[in-house]
């Protein structure tokens, strides 16, 4: 019994050393994490303790001022301080651009110039971008989901395909820079482990 339970923490060690190990490329990154109001909040918290643990760091940019809601199952979640409004924000000051989903959130990043700039820009410079949820919407705005092959519920894909994007029937599609997953812990983990990949690549 002894031997079996010293068995099983070895196993768990190895496991723990080889996905730190896959997200090694976040040490000493600075990543941007986009968001409003109504924002996943278990994606976000995955997002966020998964980048710490690699010893990378992390910057909340909003167009909310002082601070942002996450929207937890079906109620508003915590408020998270603002660490840089978008209308401030550049792309060159990133190795990496984050999006959580989120239905209550995708309106107003949607309708916001400063949030499409961004995104664009991160796109157009081939630098790290990583879209979750809801959020592969945001390609249709900026009339970047063209030839683009992303991952997407069913309730998404009409209006990406619309929009000249391939559907991928997978959690997690990486395409070039664009990483993309559906909801869910797995996918978002996945995601994590793509972009950490994406930021490997572009780094060489």
């Amino acid at each position: 019994m002894i031997s079996s339970i010293k068995s099983f923490i070895e196993l768990s060690l190895i496991i723990q050393e080889n996905v730190l190990s896959d997200l090694s490329a976040f040490k000493g990154k600075k990543i941007a994490i986009m968001v409003a109001s109504g924002f996943n909040e278990e994606q976000f918290l995955i997002i966020q303790k998964t980048i710490l643990a690699a010893e990378g760091s992390y910057t909340i940019i909003s167009r909310d001022i002082g601070t942002t809601n996450g929207w937890a199952s079906e109620k508003w979640g915590l408020s998270y301080p603002v660490d840089q409004p978008v209308s401030e924000t550049l792309a060159i000051d990133y190795d990496a651009l984050i999006v959580p989903g989120g239905a209550n959130q995708i309106e107003t990043l949607s309708n916001d110039l400063h949030v499409r700039r961004i995104l664009r820009a991160f796109l157009r410079e081939n630098e790290p971008v990583a879209l979750a949820g809801v959020s592969t919407m945001l390609l249709t705005t900026i009339d970047a989901a063209k030839d683009r092959k992303v991952a997407a519920s069913d309730a998404d894909s009409a209006l990406l395909i619309a929009a000249g994007a391939e559907i991928i029937d997978k959690p997690t599609v990486k395409d070039r820079n664009l990483i993309s997953a559906t909801s869910g812990e797995a996918g978002i983990s996945d995601l994590l482990e793509m972009l950490a990949l994406a930021i490997k690549e572009n780094k060489n």
